[in-house]
């Protein structure tokens, strides 16, 4: 019997630093029922609209997920659905929260002004924490086994004023690291949690600080830099009592990171600064592992590359 995506992860001893899914914008529609395979066409979703938004999200960097809750069930009728907007890029975080009536009214919206952070005026401003779990199982089975379990845990560990900051959502990426995790509006992604680690995540992100087990990276980044940035997070033990905004990743020319970057001889130099005048540089590398693994439940397995981490060196204050 071959080895679910998830266990031939773990075996071949892949990282989980660098494999959180790019994205400047997150846009969350809630539908509840079943998800099929690809969620916004396979749904109660209207199957039109559906295709509609990934025409219009195509090439924006705009990410569209469907999410459901259990206090919130479909055959008490959905007059109105909750849809959230999150411009996720680090210093330029912001997120609002608003109830429509017709999913419709998503075809209207300028999606490549979302994806540069001018977020329509739906609703009103989210500032409180959120959490999606993907329990996504028609995508890959790893999210319902291990995903719903967790999913269950960290709802029944918040009061019941807090139940609606915590969703079941549709496939975020990566589902071979399962349990996988958004969080909104910071865009931290987390894997391969239990219940407990979840719990604890959860609490975390409410307050603003960045759990560092099982860290994926922020969307907001590319893969090389979120790696760059979670290791000087890990070396310098930053998470505790620093916002997630405190430190900015740059490339090797000291300016602002695109989300597609052209890698040569699959290496970079990366700058990381912290918000106190502290700077670090860090050398990250393209490898190799000597393992292979599925990248999702049926498929074959495949070789595994991955950014790893040369060396940080510390560098004069950059203020």
């Amino acid at each position: 019997m071959s080895l679910t995506c998830t266990a031939a992860s773990r075996e071949a001893d892949e990282p989980l630093a660098g494999t959180a899914p790019v994205a400047t914008c997150y846009v969350i529609i809630e539908q509840p029922g079943a998800w099929g395979r690809e969620a916004l066409l396979d749904s109660h979703f209207p199957r039109d609209l559906g295709q509609r938004l990934l025409e219009l999200t195509n090439g924006t960097q705009v990410k569209i997920l469907l999410a459901r809750h259990p206090d919130r069930l479909e055959r008490d009728g959905l007059a109105e659905r909750n849809v959230w907007i999150a411009h996720t890029a680090p210093g330029h975080r912001g997120m609002r929260h608003g109830v429509i009536e017709s999913p419709e009214l998503l075809a209207d919206w300028d999606f490549a002004a979302i994806a540069q952070g001018s977020l329509p005026p739906i609703g009103h401003i989210q500032r409180r924490p959120l959490t999606f779990v993907c329990t996504h199982g028609s995508r890959d089975a790893c999210c319902a086994t291990i995903g719903r379990p967790v999913y269950e845990a960290v709802l029944a560990s918040v009061p019941d004023n807090e139940r609606s900051l915590v969703w079941e959502v549709s496939h975020i990426g990566g589902h071979r690291f399962a349990p996988t995790i958004l969080s909104l509006p910071a865009a931290l992604v987390h894997g391969r949690l239990d219940a407990a680690e979840a719990i604890a995540m959860r609490a975390e992100a409410a307050e603003g600080r960045v759990h560092l087990d099982g860290f994926r990276g922020r969307s907001g980044y590319p893969a090389p830099l979120q790696v760059a940035g979670i290791a000087v997070r890990r070396a310098f033990d930053i998470r505790d009592t620093d916002g997630v905004d405190v430190l900015r990743v740059v490339n090797g020319r000291a300016v602002p990171a695109p989300l597609s970057i052209v890698f040569i001889d699959d290496h970079m130099e990366t700058e990381v600064r912290h918000d106190d005048g502290r700077t670090w540089r860090v050398h990250v590398q393209r490898t190799q592992l000597p393992g292979m693994r599925a990248e999702s439940c049926g498929k074959a397995p495949e070789p595994v590359f991955t950014w790893t981490v040369r060396d940080i060196d510390q560098t004069a204050d950059w203020r």
